[in-house]
């Protein structure tokens, strides 16, 4: 079961990673006008930004 608390830690910085690739992936193969991946992509980014925090402060004592 440690392996999924690993995982946990690190979801937040992995859905900004997927995020990241699928914004770069639709400005690299010329799919900038597909609106639905733009936003997958940003909401990936934004999801991920939310995760990391609420992992951050979860983990803190305080």
């Amino acid at each position: 079961m440690n392996h999924w608390n690993n995982i946990k830690e690190y979801a937040g910085v992995i859905l900004i990673m997927l995020g990241t690739l699928t914004l770069a992936t639709t400005r690299i193969s010329s799919l900038a006008s597909s609106n639905t991946l733009l936003v997958i992509g940003f909401m990936l980014v934004v999801a991920g930004i939310g995760v990391h925090i609420w992992s951050i402060k979860h983990e803190s004592k305080y």
